[in-house]
């Protein structure tokens, strides 16, 4: 029986960027288990703690603002969990808030993500009427590449916002959906009319989730 679950916001920094979202997962299991937090396991013949990230970080994105849920089987102050939580984190991750949520196995939607594509440091310019057509197109086919060849996607059901800041930074706005979501670099991709693999020096920070409680 879930006693307690609280919601985890933490950052991840630069340096940690290029890990898989699989070693993040691991690298937060093991943060817990040095804090020494009663983390409910999953069944099984091989269980493990039950944290549950709403969306997979992308490899090659940093973030300001990661969420996690975790479920305990006893119930600890808010506080003692974030300090806990906060001197077992590695290098490169700094937990930034806890706060409790309903006890319910459903978990948190995401609605919007925010992101920063690093224009300026890349000496990359996007002409802003290319944002205006964009955003009118009523689609944005593109060619997802796959290890075997390409999944063509719509990415316009997920795409909320497109602005430049006065860096000439894109801010991208997302909405992830049940088919997935628009990832920064292939919108940049339509922007630009450029290859994909031409914009993977372009630095992406994630800013901000939103979420919808279950």
């Amino acid at each position: 029986m879930i006693q307690q679950k609280v919601e985890i916001r933490f950052e991840k920094g630069e340096a940690l960027r290029f890990i898989s979202h699989h070693d993040l997962m691991r690298a937060l299991r093991r943060a817990v288990r040095r804090a020494a937090l009663p983390v409910r396991l999953t069944e099984g013949f091989n269980p493990r703690p039950r944290i549950v990230f709403p969306v997979a970080l992308e490899v090659g994105v940093a973030s300001l603002d990661e969420v996690a849920e975790i479920e305990f089987t006893q119930w600890i102050p808010i506080q003692e969990i974030f300090q806990r939580l906060a001197s077992a984190l590695p290098l490169g991750l700094r937990a930034t808030a806890v706060r409790e949520l309903p006890p319910t196995r459903a978990g948190q939607v995401p609605l919007r993500i925010l992101y920063r594509l690093h224009l300026h440091q890349a000496a990359l310019r996007v002409p802003p009427e290319r944002l205006t057509r964009l955003l009118e197109a009523p689609t944005l086919p593109f060619a997802r590449p796959r290890e075997k060849g390409t999944q063509d996607v719509d990415l316009r059901p997920a795409l909320v916002s497109l602005e430049l800041d006065p860096d000439g930074d894109l801010m991208l706005a997302v909405r992830p959906g049940p088919k997935g979501s628009a990832r920064p670099l292939e919108v940049l991709s339509l922007l630009l009319l450029a290859p994909l693999s031409s914009l993977k020096h372009v630095r992406v920070t994630k800013l901000q989730m939103d979420l919808l409680p279950p």
